[in-house]
């Protein structure tokens, strides 16, 4: 028996599958706000119904404004059945999928853990490494600095040394 999709996100280890069907009304890539990053990989021409030569355009909205919004592909039957994609859609992001022609499209992907609080914690990381190593610079010109005079009278002293020897 072939498996029915719907509207809704299906989760299994990890992969993530939603249909898009035809028409005014958006198609929301979340019923309810998740922890993980959706990242959508594929747009497919749907195998059910009747396949037609018009094409089927694919666009996004990201926000509450769905009037804004961006064409992510054109798939015609017999042309370009599927497209690869990878765009990946945070937690907290509202996206609808908004579906011109006649052939509905399936969308696929998998679920990423969200790494705002890592980046976070890297960031944080890496600028107090920044400020060490300004902070071992700096140091290195104020001992270059006092350094000149020493070296001069290090050098000054190995050359009397040498003298004296010869």
């Amino acid at each position: 028996a072939a498996k029915a999709w719907s509207t809704r996100p299906h989760t299994m280890s990890g992969f993530w599958g939603l249909e898009v069907k035809p028409g005014a009304k958006p198609t929301p890539l979340r019923k309810q706000p998740g922890e993980m990053v959706m990242v959508l990989k594929q747009a497919a021409l749907a195998p059910t119904g009747k396949l037609s030569a018009d094409p089927s355009v694919l666009s996004v909205s990201v926000g509450s404004d769905t009037n804004e919004r961006f064409v992510l592909c054109h798939l015609a039957s017999g042309k370009c059945e599927q497209w690869a994609i990878d765009l990946g859609f945070g937690p907290d992001e509202e996206v609808n999928f908004h579906l011109t022609g006649k052939c509905a499209v399936h969308l696929t992907g998998f679920y990423e853990m969200d790494d705002d609080s890592d980046d976070e914690d890297e960031m944080d990381s890496e600028e107090e490494e920044m400020a060490r190593m300004q902070g071992e610079a700096m140091e290195e010109d104020e001992d270059e600095e006092s350094g000149e005079e020493e070296e001069g009278e290090e050098e000054s002293g190995e050359e009397g040394e040498e003298g004296e020897e010869g």
